[in-house]
């Protein structure tokens, strides 16, 4: 890790010089000639930062200060939800590719994490590995039912995954300077 890594690796967590120093009980100072380059960083916390950095792209919250909310257990069987949930998104989308793909063209705007289709919108999560996690659904023209709207609602998700997988192309070609062999 050098001086650059260690900045991204900051803005990542989201985190100040002020705010690593006091989590890892060291001078500001000693961040501060991290950052500069004048001092080498400690391979322990290149390895705590990778760590931290890991856990947020799982989507885990972690912090090394304060309690922890979740026990280890608690964090298994989140992972054990989402590993089910990706699951069940996966085999909804081979469902809807499988009748021809989406009947409905709805409308995905990634910033709002919401899609709409004239008066319904399904909302969801963006999760840190690119993939999503559908929140919630409405209608403004109508009583809400799932049952009747579930085709319309598995439509929103195969859109949302394809705008989604746009955005990541996008992003990769952005990058082009990283190259996957």
């Amino acid at each position: 890790m050098n001086s650059g890594s260690i900045k991204e690796a900051m803005a990542y967590l989201g985190i100040s010089t002020q705010e690593l120093a006091n989590l890892l009980d060291i001078n500001l100072r000693t961040i501060q000639r991290w950052i500069s380059g004048d001092t080498p960083i400690p391979t322990a916390t290149e390895r705590v930062l990778e760590a931290w950095a890991l856990l947020q792209r799982l989507g885990l919250p972690w912090r090394p200060d304060g309690n922890h909310l979740l026990s280890l257990s608690d964090v298994k069987r989140q992972f054990a939800l989402h590993k089910q949930s990706s699951i069940e998104l996966a085999e909804v989308i081979k469902k809807v590719n499988a009748r021809g793909g989406p009947a409905a063209p709805w409308s995905v705007n990634l910033a709002a994490k919401k899609a709409t289709l004239e008066k319904m919108w399904v909302s969801f999560y963006i999760l840190p590995n690119g993939a999503f996690s559908p929140q919630s659904y409405g209608r403004t023209d109508k009583e809400i039912d799932i049952l009747r709207d579930k085709e319309l609602i598995e439509d929103a998700f195969v859109c949302i995954a394809e705008e989604l997988g746009k955005e990541h192309k996008k992003q990769l070609a952005a990058n082009w300077d990283v190259v996957h062999v």
